[in-house]
């Protein structure tokens, strides 16, 4: 029988990067699982990720930026075989009364670490996310305040909608 410095039972998507953490540091490892990788819960997830968390500090925000910058990088060495993207989380709000709040949710994830706070009152100081990839994508949140920016840029949204708060550093993948 051969020996391994770890076995690792179960092949989702914990248990794949976790192996494959493991053996980009030289450890030789075992993978066990009596069904095809991801083919249990994973390939049923949406696979979303976001660097979006409140407090009470800053542990979650800095452990997601830690795992993005992993996921960025097995992305850029694959030529993004994962279709990792950044087109972000929309948070909206209809009730012109819940602007103040949008607006410090977005304050207290930039000083947590997600990113600035960029807050627009006109259209041409919004970029929109690309509609693929992760590169060139900015950090950070952006706090639409025009309506008519909102319209434009989310033309799906209600007309009544007040303002948007745009998480950047969230998104999907494949891991299929």
């Amino acid at each position: 029988m051969s020996s391994y410095d770890v076995v690792i039972c179960g092949a989702g998507i914990a248990g794949i990067a976790t192996a494959d953490a493991l053996t980009a540091r030289g450890a030789s490892v075992l993978l066990v699982d009596e069904r095809p990788p991801l083919s249990l819960t994973s390939d049923k997830s949406s696979e979303c990720y976001r660097n979006w968390w409140p407090g009470p500090d800053n542990a979650m925000v800095a452990l997601m930026n830690r795992s993005i910058d992993h996921i960025e990088v097995l992305a850029r060495e694959t030529q993004n075989a994962i279709a990792l993207n950044r087109r972000g989380y929309l948070y909206v709000t209809v009730d012109p009364d819940r602007v103040a709040l949008l607006r410090r949710t977005g304050e207290e994830a930039a000083a947590l670490g997600a990113g600035s706070l960029r807050i627009h009152t006109r259209a041409d100081t919004y970029t929109l996310h690309a509609a693929h990839g992760f590169t060139a994508q900015p950090d950070g949140a952006d706090l639409i305040l025009d309506p008519a920016a909102l319209r434009h840029y989310f033309p799906y949204l209600t007309e009544t909608a007040a303002a948007a708060l745009h998480a950047r550093r969230c998104g999907w993948l494949s891991a299929q």
